[in-house]
């Protein structure tokens, strides 16, 4: 995983974090259709991805005691692009070589939202639940995985990538700081998917927030 962060004229890059409130009931909003497998040909959802995503985040933003995301179509796209292209160059990095949007700086401009305060959170993972534990290939031919015990490991639905991925994050103290910046308003994430990587898979997640 990786970060980047920008704070425009004069902001502080430094988050400011609310004790949690323990009477707020922390719950996690329902999207529609995010059980669904996240498909192999790489036809992702992205309208889809990018709720699941951003339900997660608000679910960590109100532990912390902080306000809800609102979602932003234009920092969705930019954040599909960008997730796109690292996985065609099957690299993780928050320069690309997309004309107009080689930079973190240039994907928050190109949205046309007016912004103090902007960052950047990137990772990838395994198509299949393999990331972080200790599992067996059953059949590689059929992407067959299991846990040492032998429990089947499916393939992420929207909903299971979208919470390994903020689960990553917000363990990450620069990410966690992106996600809690309590300057920013608007999120939005997208995400593609390399076939060719081992595994059966993976998926380049980029993430993008403004504020």
């Amino acid at each position: 995983m990786r970060m980047s962060r920008i704070s425009l004229r004069a902001v502080v890059a430094v988050a400011a974090f609310a004790l949690p409130q323990a009477a707020v009931a922390c719950t996690l909003a329902r999207v529609s259709g995010a059980d669904a497998v996240v498909p192999a040909s790489g036809r992702i959802n992205e309208s889809l991805i990018d709720a699941a995503i951003r339900a997660e985040v608000n679910v960590q933003r109100c532990k912390a005691g902080l306000g809800e995301l609102s979602a932003a179509a234009g920092l969705a796209e930019a954040a599909s692009t960008h997730a796109k292209w690292m996985a065609r160059a099957r690299t993780m990095s928050h320069d690309s070589q997309v004309p107009g949007q080689s930079s973190v700086l240039a994907r928050l401009q190109s949205t046309g939202i007016d912004f103090r305060a902007g960052s950047e959170n990137i990772g990838k993972i395994a198509r299949y639940g393999i990331d972080g534990i200790q599992f067996r290939i059953r059949d590689a031919a059929s992407c067959a995985f299991s846990t040492q015990a032998g429990a089947p490991i499916g393939a992420h639905t929207y909903q299971s990538l979208a919470r390994h991925i903020v689960n990553l994050w917000v363990n990450s103290p620069k990410h966690r700081t992106n996600m809690l910046d309590p300057k920013v308003r608007m999120v939005g994430s997208g995400a593609g998917y390399d076939p060719s990587a081992p595994y059966c898979g993976a998926f380049y997640v980029s993430q993008n927030y403004a504020g």
